[in-house]
């Protein structure tokens, strides 16, 4: 079989289907799809909330609690408690399939009557994280995202075991870490990005073995540096009391010369490192055959992922997030733990197996179009069947969708073979992980049969601005945990909460004078985005394809130039 080019039926640019994409397509028994990479992420991505949180009450018992639903969407949701108790199951909403009508149109009527959990999470696995999303097998968590198997971690996000930790983003299994991105085995790392294995590492880039650095770039194994200068262990530290790193102005002086710094040095062609095997794409790591992923780890045979942070994930395509034992999943989201054979799906895990058209399926096996179900198997719009007439009834509405496609407002049409319209999802583009990683604005995505949400928290007064904060953690009272400080760079107002001011004596740095938001948002401004780009080695100029596209400041070198020069 060769290449086959479509055009688009999104945004109707060209897209190449390759021969081992319709091997994959026939194995697990799928049609091609219709829609480009791109825009099959994106429109997933859009179906999920991991950042965007809100206040609003239990439709159940009526506790107030944080919630990815705004209180304006009319659905049900339920706290986290009363979401995961054993007293419904989902059947209680049961339709009959009515052949008359469009099957996802049906699916759609369903998730409008059935009741939501506030916080996407493994709640029965956690311990004290009421207030953080995404997240499994953690504890002492506090405003945390994206996360497995962490402890007593803060305002951090895409993380798998990382302890007494905070403002951190893609971390692994490290411990005292600050205001860093990008890291494994490290101990003690402060506003460093892309570094392993290091030991009091302070504003450093793609370091390694390194210990007691400061500034530092692409260094390997080595110890008492500032600015890739070497020193003596007593000379490095001298000038480190001379630059006053416990002070809020020490630290912005060496973050902005820092910054400058890297610049000036080489960047790897991309995030990857010598485990992989035969791997395309960005933040990709002990992998292999595995194309265009980004921010994949243990990844094997695998094209079009995303956020695959959790071992292992094997024979998937178009899958943004999370692993832990995966395996043939196709066009879904935030699917994990043990699932296998799970195609156009969102928030299926715990085991569940052949599930397809289905949202948030827990423990639940051979499900066609259910939504908010719990430990059943065989249902098809919630409605329990025996095997042999489950078999029956979701062949035939196969055979009525490949006929009679779902077409939504814009004459987008979704057959069998596509995962839900755009108008499925339960969250306006601007809060849901879409418009995290590809922003648009309200136009744009309202001209793409997108909702939007103007709607925001309340805010409260503040009794204190940031520049009045202490300099030092050693100058900072408990009094600090009643004031309401407004954000240096958004004027909102914010609180230190006692966790994060005992891990911040801990550690003496001083305390933050930007609101929670703006430090996630900085950090994610630091991470590349989805999407790979065609340029040419700084060094040699041999093509390569690198997420740093063509007009980027970046000195950009290829892998083997990048690894001669220091590896």
């Amino acid at each position: 079989m060769e290449n086959e080019t479509k055009n688009c039926v999104n945004c109707k640019k060209d897209f190449t289907i390759e021969p081992e994409d319709f091997n994959f397509y026939e194995k697990i028994k799928v049609p091609p799809p219709t829609w480009c990479p791109e825009c099959r992420m994106i429109r997933r991505m859009a179906c999920v909330n991991a950042w965007s949180l809100f206040w609003r009450n239990c439709d159940k018992c009526g506790t107030r609690t944080l919630s990815m639903y705004s209180p304006s969407q009319k659905i049900n949701v339920y706290c986290q408690p009363c979401w995961w108790a054993d007293d419904w199951d989902g059947t209680e909403y049961a339709m009959d399939y009515d052949p008359k009508r469009n099957f996802l149109e049906q699916v759609k009527e369903l998730s409008e009557k059935t009741p939501y959990t506030t916080l996407e999470t493994a709640y029965l696995t956690l311990k004290n994280c009421d207030y953080s999303n995404c997240i499994a097998y953690s504890k002492n968590c506090f405003m945390v995202a994206w996360a497995d198997y962490c402890e007593s971690v803060y305002y951090s996000s895409i993380l798998n075991g990382l302890k007494f930790s905070s403002d951190c983003l893609r971390g692994w299994e490290s411990e005292l870490c600050y205001e860093s991105i990008g890291f494994i085995n490290n101990y003690r790392t402060f506003f460093s990005d892309e570094s392993d294995n290091c030991v009091d590492v302070w504003f450093s880039r793609n370091c390694y073995s390194c210990t007691n650095c400061v500034g530092c770039v692409n260094l390997r194994g080595a110890s008492n540096c500032i600015f890739n200068v070497k020193y003596s262990k007593e000379e490095y530290g001298e000038k480190i009391k001379e630059m006053k790193l416990d002070s809020w102005s020490g630290l912005r002086k060496v973050e902005k010369k820092a910054y400058e710094f890297w610049l000036t040095k080489p960047y790897r062609e991309y995030h990857g490192h010598s485990l992989n095997l035969n791997v395309t794409g960005e933040y990709t790591f002990q992998s292999k055959n595995s194309k265009e992923g980004y921010i994949v780890n243990y990844a094997e045979n695998c094209k079009w992922c995303q956020f695959i942070t959790v071992a292992s994930t094997k024979d998937c395509m178009d899958y943004s997030g999370w692993g832990n034992n995966v395996e043939l999943i196709y066009e879904s989201g935030q699917i994990g733990d043990g699932v296998s054979n799970c195609k156009f799906s969102v928030d299926c895990f715990e085991d569940s197996v052949n599930t397809e058209y289905s949202l948030w399926c827990v423990r639940s096996k051979n499900n066609f179009g259910c939504v908010n179900l719990k430990r059943k198997s065989y249902c098809i719009l919630n409605k329990q069947y025996n095997k042999e007439s489950f078999d029956k009834l979701r062949m035939q509405i196969i055979i009525d969708m490949k006929k009679n496609p779902y077409v939504d407002g814009l004459g987008r049409a979704y057959p069998y073979g596509e995962f839900f319209g755009v108008c499925f999802g339960k969250f306006a583009y601007n809060n849901s992980n879409a418009g995290k990683f590809f922003p648009k604005t309200k136009e744009q995505a309202k001209a793409q049969g997108y909702a939007w949400n103007d709607e925001e928290n309340l805010t409260t007064q503040a009794t204190i601005k940031a520049s009045l904060l202490p300099e030092t953690i050693r100058e900072t009272i408990d009094s600090i945990l009643e004031e309401i400080i407004e954000c240096s760079n958004c004027a909102r107002a914010y609180k230190i909460v006692q966790g994060e001011l005992d891990f911040l004596r801990k550690i003496n740095l001083p305390l933050p004078h930007e609101c929670p938001k703006c430090r996630e948002n900085t950090r994610f401004f630091r991470m590349n985005k989805p999407g790979m780009h065609h340029r040419e080695c700084d060094k040699c100029g041999i093509k390569i394809y690198t997420p740093y596209a063509p007009d980027r400041p970046e000195i950009v070198y290829c892998v083997k130039c990048y690894q001669h020069e220091f590896a």
